[in-house]
This record gives structure tokens, C-alpha cells and sequence, in this order.
């Protein structure tokens, strides 16, 4: 019975596979499931870790304690190097990322009924864009995790060339494709010449003729939405009021450097600081609105606001520690989006009846920009395989985020003459860190 096994940890979701009967398989983590959310709940009262569904389910349910999510976008920042309070401990990121790896690694050796000793970690082309450095430091650092949760060797794999080796096992001819993997943290590419043949080869080097990514996915549509339709319900880019309307106090002193560097026009006229809505929209820095001195700031600041109950909602949600609940709730209204024309967001949690209506509209105009840079690395990563479009005679799609009409169309469009092949949007990378495996370690 072997012990290897091909994990990806991604932000968004993980899956870990293993070969049984010379057939790739994902092993299920939760329950029947075969994916996992990438999402750990420290339970304080019950003092227990909780994963995926079971974690948000946890946090949603009220239970004291906390979640974490996207942790594989910390990777390579300065935030790993940091520590964050879990109950009364300030633990370090790497910590964190040891303990879901450790968890993981439990669940799946629990179903797969043995223990699992080497691992091919999926990774992106590139954990940090343009900075070589950091984006080795975050490898680095995912190897240690890995190592520390109990694997004894630990190797990496681009994620998409995975899953051009999970597509590779349906195709009867060679085919030059592109591999399109868009996620919750990052957009990767490969062009790749792919074959039965091609297949049984240990060393695959050659067949390899680009490789190119960009640090945008799935959580980056997710702040830009919630920036763009909810945010402003909260008192993002709210006008504060002129200093003639307001009683000059003590309080004046203690927001002044808050509002230093916010955004004005000719008129002098300033803004709520963007800030406190950016961090409320990123996950890994939601929890730094509940910092005592930050609620005091806040406080002050809705004295200077000319909609003083917008700020009120702010505080009524940070008071309350609701800023993961709105990240849940802007995340499946993006998903709802993809299928439906509108979705709905029930803040009845910040403020009674309080309700956000979203449109598909919306959301492409929120996330335009990131859209069209992901199909600039398409274009470039092409260039840099020194083939044509018409080169191209497959192009597989797999990642959440191809879900999303505007960016898988934003591709498409680029090969009107050229069959698309959708993949397991969640499970394609897994299988083909699998089938890396075997072929590594077996």
C-alpha cells in the first residue's frame, strides 16, 4: 500500500489524492466530500479545532471563538512573519497553516485507511508577484508547514501543470493546450504539449512551454464586490463634515491621524478613511477592526460624518464581530451571480431590514480591471511559449473561478475556433498532484 499523496492546499478550497488500482482518486474530507473549504474555527469554550463546513458552520452559528480563512494568501507577506491572538495566546500564521496541513493530513489518512508520509504540494506559478525573494520565502515556509504537520518529504508542483496532467488522461491524440486554473487566490496558466504517449514519461520538462500566473482570484472579485455594493451601506466614502460645522474637543485630537491621508477635492471636501472598508473586506485582516483602539477611533470619526447611521451600522457590525459573517454572505452572493441574473444579501444582523440587491452588472463592472490583467497573463504566457493562437488546440478550464460568465468568456473569446474543455473546478489540481505523485514517489 503506498504513502504518497499530492495535496492542494488552496485558498479557497483543498482536496488531497492518492493512486489506488493505478487510478488517481480524491479522498473524502468531510464526510462524502471530496473538497474541503480551506477554513479553521478555534472553538475557545469547547477548546477544538474545527475544519471546512464544520468550521463556518461553527462561526455562523455564533459559537465563541475564530475562524480563519484564505490563509494561503498570507503566504510570502509580511503577515506570516506576524502573530495573531487565538483565546489568550498570540500565535504565529505559520502555526495556523501547520495546524489545517496537520488536520488535513489526519482526515485524509482516517479515509484512505493508512498513513500518507510524501506529498506533492500544489503551488501557483507565483505565490507574490514580481518578487522572487518572497515568493520562495512562501514556498519555503509552506514546506516547513508541511513538514511540521508530519510529512517526511515534501515536493512541489505548479498547480496548473497538475491539472494538465489530470486533462492529460482523457485525450487520445497530442494536443498543445492551454491550462486555464483560476482560483480564490491566483490565476495561473501553462501551455503544455500533452499526448498518451507524452504521458508515460518520467521527465516532462520538455513538454512544459510556459508557465505564467498573476496573485488575482476568487477573494479579490469577493472584495471588489463588497467595496463596490456593500461597503457604502456601511459609510464607505461617506463626506465627513467641514470643521466649522464641528465643536472643536478633545475627541478631534484622537482622529486626526486617522483622517490625514483621506481623499479630497478641490473643495477640501474628505472621506471616511478606505482603510477600515478594505481591511473589513480582506480575510486575513477583518480581525484587526476588533482591536480596542481601532473602536475608539470609529466612534469618533461618526461624530465628524455628515450620515452618522451608516458609521453606527459599521460599529454595530465590528461590535458584534459579524466582519467574517459579511465576507460569508459577499462570497455566495458572487456565486449566486454566477448563475442568476441578481442575488441578495440579508443584513438583518447589522441593522433590521436591512437588505443589499446585487446584479451580474455589478459585479462585472466591480471586478473589470482584474478581469481584463488575468487575460493579459493569458496573452503573455502564450507569447512566452513562442506558439500561435491557432498553436493552441485545447484549451482546459478548472478553478472556482471560471465559474464567474465574464472571466471564463474573457478566455474563450481569445480561441473562437478552439474546443474549451471544462475540468473539476475543484478537483482537477488534486488529481493531477496525485498522478504527480505516483510518478515521484511510486
Amino acid at each position: 500500500m503506498n504513502t504518497y499523496c499530492g495535496l492542494d492546499f488552496g485558498t479557497s478550497n483543498s482536496t488531497f489524492g492518492t493512486i489506488e488500482e493505478g487510478n488517481p482518486i480524491l479522498l473524502p474530507l468531510e464526510g462524502d466530500k471530496l473538497t474541503i473549504p480551506s477554513a479553521i474555527f478555534f472553538h475557545f469554550e469547547l477548546n477544538q479545532t474545527f475544519l471546512g463546513r464544520a468550521a463556518i458552520n461553527e462561526y455562523i452559528d455564533g459559537e465563541f471563538g475564530r475562524i480563519m480563512r484564505s490563509l494561503k494568501s498570507v503566504l510570502g507577506t509580511p503577515l506570516m512573519e506576524e502573530k495573531t491572538q487565538i483565546k489568550s495566546e498570540q500565535v504565529p500564521f505559520a502555526d495556523i497553516v501547520t495546524s489545517f496541513l496537520s488536520h488535513l493530513k489526519a482526515r485524509a489518512e482516517h479515509s484512505g485507511n493508512r498513513p500518507f508520509e510524501q506529498v506533492v504540494l500544489g503551488r501557483p506559478v507565483h505565490f507574490v508577484d514580481n518578487d522572487k525573494q518572497a515568493d520562495l520565502l512562501a514556498q519555503d515556509t509552506l514546506e516547513t508547514a508541511a513538514l511540521r504537520a508530519g510529512f517526511s518529504d515534501v515536493l512541489f508542483q505548479y498547480e496548473p501543470i497538475a491539472a494538465a496532467l489530470d486533462f492529460e488522461q482523457s485525450i487520445n491524440q497530442e494536443e498543445i493546450a492551454l491550462i486555464v486554473d483560476i482560483g480564490g487566490g491566483t490565476s495561473d496558466f501553462s501551455v503544455v504539449r500533452l499526448s498518451p504517449e507524452r504521458a508515460l514519461r518520467s521527465d516532462r520538462e520538455d513538454d512544459i512551454l510556459a508557465n505564467g500566473g498573476i496573485h488575482i482570484g476568487g477573494t479579490d472579485f469577493d472584495r471588489k464586490l463588497s467595496l463596490e455594493t456593500v461597503m457604502p451601506h456601511l459609510g464607505y466614502k461617506s463626506k465627513l463634515k467641514e470643521s466649522k460645522q464641528i465643536r472643536n474637543t478633545d475627541s478631534q485630537f484622537s482622529i486626526r491621524s486617522s483622517i490625514a491621508n483621506v481623499s479630497h477635492n478641490e473643495t477640501k471636501q474628505m472621506f471616511m478613511p478606505s482603510s477600515y472598508y478594505h481591511e473589513l473586506a480582506t480575510w486575513h485582516k477583518i480581525h484587526h477592526l476588533y482591536e480596542k483602539n481601532t473602536l475608539i477611533t470609529l466612534k469618533d470619526l461618526a461624530f465628524r460624518v455628515e450620515k452618522k447611521q451608516l458609521i453606527d451600522r459599521l460599529l454595530n457590525l465590528i461590535n458584534k464581530r459579524e466582519g467574517h459573517l459579511l465576507a460569508i454572505d459577499v462570497e455566495q452572493a458572487k456565486i449566486d451571480l454566477t448563475t442568476h441574473a441578481s442575488a441578495n444579501i440579508d443584513l438583518d444582523y447589522v441593522e433590521s431590514k436591512l437588505n443589499v440587491d446585487l446584479t451580474i452588472n455589478q459585479l462585472h463592472d466591480a471586478i473589470q480591471t482584474e478581469v481584463n490583467n488575468i487575460k493579459k497573463q493569458a496573452l503573455q504566457t502564450i507569447a512566452d511559449a513562442g506558439v500561435k493562437y491557432t498553436d493552441i488546440t485545447k484549451v482546459f478550464m478548472t478553478g472556482g473561478t471560471t465559474a464567474i460568465p465574464m472571466v471564463r468568456q474573457s478566455i474563450t473569446d481569445l480561441f473562437p475556433n478552439t474546443e474549451i474543455v471544462d475540468g473539476d473546478k475543484f478537483g482537477s489540481v488534486g488529481m493531477g498532484l496525485a498522478i504527480d505523485a505516483g510518478r515521484k514517489f511510486g
